[in-house]
């Protein structure tokens, strides 16, 4: 099974502590292969170089829309709750000012009318929203593999 890379959340965290809740653990109910990116690992199921893999379904979604395979090339076999995409987040002891500012300047951003909607189609803009509620997954996923964002624990990740 083609994992991407050991610093991927969807392609290889998430799938390490989701799949034990459905009892299969990875590097001992199969085999993990690094492939490197989520193009590689959807690629070699696509070409049957690997009997399955862990990718963001984003990812998967923009290649099949690109044309480089057909959707019926592949079969979903479980899916999490979605993880958010890429944010943008603001300090917060950051001057209350500059953070509205920041904001506004986020919110009122005419997206439809950029290059990144014809990336991201499925979105119609930046929102905001709460950590603590839509990174919840996320941080029990890195929790639980004894990843820590402070200053240490990425020190630690660094190796410093």
């Amino acid at each position: 099974v083609a994992h991407v890379a050991p610093s991927s959340n969807s392609g290889d965290t998430a799938p390490r502590i989701l799949f034990k809740e459905k009892g299969i653990v990875p590097g001992k109910d199969y085999e993990v292969l690094y492939s490197g990116k989520h193009d590689n690992s959807i690629m070699g199921v696509v070409n049957k170089d690997y009997d399955a893999a862990p990718i963001a379904s984003s990812v998967l979604e923009r290649m099949a829309d690109r044309g480089m395979f057909k959707r019926d090339d592949v079969r979903i076999v479980y899916e999490s709750a979605p993880f958010p995409r890429t944010a943008f987040g603001i300090a917060h002891d950051l001057n209350p000012e500059l953070q509205a500012k920041i904001k506004e300047a986020f919110l009122s951003f005419d997206f439809l009318k950029s290059g990144l909607a014809k990336e991201f189609k499925d979105t119609k803009g930046f929102k905001e929203l709460s950590y603590k509620a839509a990174w919840s997954d996320i941080i029990v996923i890195q929790r639980e593999s004894g990843i820590s964002y402070t200053q240490d624990g990425l020190a630690k990740l660094k190796g410093d």
